[in-house]
């Protein structure tokens, strides 16, 4: 071997002096990048060694110490679940995968085990977070002990048709509202809701202030004003008589000023347009036999409603573009107890000071509303858990008749006909509604009237005499429904069809700037079809396709159809 290495010698070294010197000074320079990347790697699997360690240590120090957070949540969560009525299954634990520390995972590479174990260690910390998230959630939207705060923002696209000008296209912030609600006790309750107005619109306009040029049309101050608030005096389950105050929206059809709660579209039925009345008033309501007292029952582990169309989709989507979420722990329906069903018969009567404008110079409180409805509901003497393909039960109903003193009040018809007020006078009205459940089902009903005819002279000179009426007609299907579903559409996918319609409603002229000037009018006929999804719990998007027809021309209106298109996405909190 010696030999070999002295008889190699001289010629190793004759051949190295035949090299050229820029070929040596290469070869130094990758030497030395050679031994940087040794450097890096070592410095790199000492990291990793470091880190394979942490995660091979976390699993066991977490079995073997009570005290840590994965303990912590669970006993958070059974302290702050009230105790059910009847027993209920445990919660299954958290579904995660363990570490493989087998002699087989050690000679896998070492960044895939340091990877694997990363996984598993975030899977756990997401278990642990979604526990403490479901503990904190029993709180709800409490900001204090007598105080709850809910709200909504909305966001809707649309491309609308005119019946005297061009199509149109528009994204616009459809709602922004703050709900407070606030319970001093089960006999004193109160609420205040602020919503949002950007100053544009004919109900409180700030064109004319003076920090706005009166000669920019549309311009106008963004703000949150006070929509509605009441104060509520007793306890309709416990005694017959309550007594209410606030700015509220007066019980006359389904209208309650908040299109969202009452109807599915999108769009306002024109008997909200045209009706709606929104008020400073206070009275009574009464609710009748008061339900005798009985122990709460027992609570109920609801299935939950799952979406179908988009939310799919979309996890599909990521899917593909190679999301891969962590495990969860799995969804432990949490037992719901509900309320006790309210008196069936149902009312109230408010009084309240109408528009100046009506009766000009008034000095006493001389216009009233009155409401008078009956409620009731059940499930065909069958059990809930035998009624998951049943098309008719349980079923509900509510019918009520409502009655005001002055239906130019309204928003509407206070603001449109104006000029015209002192002449219309005070004009009664009534309106029937009905609303109704069966199954997946819901349907609604409501006629809309005036019962007397309001005469004037409008601004042309012309006499008229017009008693304004409006109707609806609404059916809404609910998908993957189930027996326990409270309110038809709250929840999963759901499609609506819905039509509305008015009398009397082609409007009248006036003169602006000499020119002749169609006001007050609403469509003939309006039509709704809309379907939504709630996508995840707080979040709905919805399309609608919508239709309007005019008035034919020999009515005062132009015989034209307009047509439009909406897309919606609603936060809840």
């Amino acid at each position: 071997m010696y030999s070999f290495a002295f008889r190699a010698a001289p010629a190793l070294f004759s051949l190295v002096l035949l090299i050229p010197s820029h070929a040596a000074a290469a070869e130094n320079e990758d030497i030395a990048d050679l031994k940087r990347m040794l450097q890096e790697l070592k410095a790199e699997n000492r990291r990793l060694s470091q880190r394979l360690s942490t995660l091979e240590r976390a699993p066991a120090a977490r079995r073997t110490n009570p005290a840590t957070t994965h303990e912590r949540p669970t006993a958070v969560a059974t302290a702050a679940a009230p105790a059910p009525a009847v027993a209920a299954p445990p919660a299954a634990p958290p579904t995660l995968p363990a570490p493989d520390l087998s002699e087989a995972a050690a000679k896998r590479p070492l960044g895939v085990r340091v990877k694997d174990l990363e996984v598993v260690w975030a899977a756990q910390e997401n278990a642990t977070r979604q526990i403490i998230r479901d503990s904190l959630s029993k709180t709800g939207p409490k900001i204090n002990s007598f105080l709850s705060l809910s709200g909504v923002v909305e966001g809707v696209a649309s491309r609308t048709g005119s019946f005297t000008g061009p199509t149109q296209e528009n994204l616009a912030l459809g709602t922004a509202e703050l709900d407070f609600d606030i319970k001093l006790s089960d006999w004193l309750t109160g609420a205040v809701v602020l919503h949002f107005d950007n100053g544009t619109g004919a109900i409180f306009p700030t064109g004319n202030q003076p920090v706005v040029p009166t000669n920019i049309a549309g311009v106008g101050v963004d703000r949150f004003t006070l929509d509605r608030t009441h104060i509520s005096v007793g306890d309709l389950m416990q005694f017959p008589i309550a007594a209410r105050f606030g700015v509220e929206v007066l019980h006359f059809g389904t209208s309650t000023g908040v299109a969202r709660l009452d109807t599915l579209s999108i769009g306002t039925p024109l008997t909200t347009e045209v009706f709606e009345n929104r008020q400073t008033a206070g009275g009574l309501e009464f609710a009748w036999p008061t339900p005798p007292r009985q122990p709460p029952p027992a609570p109920v582990v609801v299935p939950r409603v799952s979406p179908l169309v988009v939310a799919p989709a979309v996890r599909q989507l990521m899917g593909w573009l190679g999301y891969t979420p962590l495990p969860e722990r799995p969804f432990q329906p949490t037992p719901v107890t509900f309320p006790f069903d309210p008196a069936p018969f149902y009312g109230s009567v408010v009084t309240y000071k109408g528009s100046d404008s009506i009766i000009p110079g008034r000095t006493k409180i001389d216009d009233y509303n009155a409401s008078l409805g009956f409620r009731t509901r059940g499930h065909c003497g069958v059990p809930y858990d035998q009624l998951k393909d049943s098309l008719i039960c349980p079923w509900t109903l509510d019918f009520h008749v409502d009655y005001s003193s002055s239906v130019f009040e309204s928003r509407f018809l206070r603001t449109s006909y104006l000029p015209f007020l002192n002449q219309i006078g005070q004009i009664p009205g009534v309106a029937a509604s009905l609303k109704t459940s069966f199954g997946p089902f819901a349907f609604v009903g409501e006629v809309n009237t005036a019962i007397q005819d309001a005469r004037f002279i409008d601004g042309l000179g012309i006499a008229r005499s017009m008693m304004p009426m409006t109707w609806q007609a609404s059916i809404a299907y609910q998908f993957d429904w189930n027996p326990w579903i409270q309110e038809i559409g709250a929840q999963g996918d759901y499609i609506s069809l819905g039509y509305s319609g008015s009398k009397d409603m082609a409007g009248v002229s006036i003169l602006q700037n000499g020119i002749p000037t169609r006001i007050g009018f609403v469509p003939q006929h309006r039509l709704f079809l809309t379907g939504g999804e709630w996508v995840m719990d707080g979040l709905k998007v919805a399309v609608e396709y919508s239709a309007n027809w005019d008035y034919p021309v020999s009515a005062g209106g132009t015989g034209k159809v307009a047509h439009g298109w909406f897309g919606l996405i609603q936060l809840n909190f």
